[in-house]
């Protein structure tokens, strides 16, 4: 092993794990980390979806002069004959980011825990969902050999922190279906008692309802329009949302918005909170009210506090017309990933390529034959949630 391998550290136990805590707080306060980077949503994530899940922990950590100056959490799992490597995170399509210093030896550091994840993890493959395009984890995967599986989707971003007046930005979307911000939430509220709120972080009881009944609504949604990730009808997930919103140290990393008619919730979101952004975790609502656009109105109120907050809206991957809207078409592209990264790894990759190669004509002939479209199998079966990318849980179904 190099002395340039020797510099990052794996750690593969809970405790040493744990033991990060205090400091890859300050890393992730000094980088004004995302959400989903600090040490408590990922601890989150290890104790109520990964660890369950029987994922191992493999958590790549670099320091300078003893602070921590880059942490990438991670995590591997068997699936038949392969080890998979993949970011440690709720499962439920999550950005791939790596929590780094922001100094000039960023690209640095980002680069060797790449090689450190490719070397060291043994891993077959190694799967990146939502890598931000253009990053430097974006370049250093496309210049991959054996990149399995690409995809590119979109992702909205609100820059709110340098705007001082709701009404000045407001004036500056035009509208959304004909309608301006507001005007949808004084037509709903012809219908009876109207209201909005964000949950207290204390109320686990009501917070806890209130994420069954999202997910409720989400689960119905998916099964109209046949986006149904695994995550939906994880008890995992459900458990993580709760314990985000209703944390044990009183200290929330999420917020939960809910509006109600007549005391009945009608729309709710769960948000993550970072340094300087809000990030859109999950929202729905109830499909009766679908022409009132309660799910709209709910978006538009988490837009308005994080605004009262000084913070930026992260509305994550996907099309949806209002994520454009309120970003004012500030779209980016994300790139999710597969990556064989082991002999045996490209093995499996090249004997998919040649079974694919073997099955097309075999399938076009067998068409001409029996007049009956085949479907053809792979060498390489899909994990699970592998087509998550078409499930992205803010759209508020």
């Amino acid at each position: 092993m190099s002395q340039a391998d020797c510099q990052f550290e794996i750690v593969s136990d809970e405790d040493g794990f744990r033991a990060l805590q205090h400091e890859w707080d300050d890393l992730w306060s000094a980088a004004n980390g995302q959400h989903g980077q600090s040490f408590s949503v990922c601890w989150l994530a290890w104790q109520h979806v990964a660890k369950p899940r029987g994922r191992r922990l493999c958590c790549i950590v670099h320091r300078e002069n003893g602070q921590l100056a880059m942490v990438w959490p991670l995590v591997t799992y068997r699936r038949l004959l392969w080890t998979y490597l993949c970011p440690l995170s709720p499962e439920a399509g999550d950005y791939t980011r790596v929590l780094v210093t922001d100094s000039p030896a960023s690209p640095a550091l980002i680069a060797g825990a790449w090689q450190t994840a490719l070397k060291r993890c043994g891993a077959d493959f190694i799967k990146l969902p939502y890598v931000d395009e253009g990053s430097e984890l974006h370049a250093l995967a496309s210049r991959e050999r054996h990149v399995m599986i690409a995809a590119r989707t979109v992702a909205a971003f609100a820059k709110l922190r340098d705007e001082t007046e709701w009404d000045a930005f407001c004036k500056t979307l035009g509208t959304m279906s004909g309608k301006k911000p507001g005007a949808l939430e004084r037509r709903l509220s012809k219908e009876g008692e109207l209201a909005v709120r964000l949950t207290e972080s204390g109320d686990t009881s009501e917070n806890a309802a209130l994420v069954d009944w999202i997910l409720a609504r989400k689960r119905a949604w998916g099964d109209r329009v046949g986006k149904r990730g695994q995550w939906l009808d994880s008890s995992h997930y459900r458990d993580f949302l709760v314990s985000l919103v209703c944390p044990a140290n009183g200290r929330a990393m999420a917020r939960l918005f809910v509006i109600t008619l007549d005391g009945a919730p009608i729309a709710a979101t769960v948000v993550g909170v970072g340094a300087t952004c809000v990030d859109g975790l999950i929202a729905s609502f109830d499909a009766r009210f679908a022409k009132f656009g309660p799910g709209s109105i709910v978006i538009e109120h988490v837009v308005k506090w994080a605004f009262d907050q000084r913070l930026n809206v992260d509305f994550g991957v996907g099309a949806e017309r209002f994520k454009a809207y309120w970003s004012r078409n500030n779209v980016t592209g994300a790139w999710s990933a597969q990556i064989a990264s082991s002999r045996w790894g490209v093995l499996a990759y090249r004997s998919k390529k040649t079974v694919r190669a073997i099955a097309r004509p075999v399938a076009r002939l067998s068409e001409l034959l029996t007049g009956r479209k085949q479907n053809p199998s792979t060498f390489v079966p899909s994990d699970p949630g592998g087509k998550r990318s078409l499930d992205f849980p803010m759209n508020p179904s």
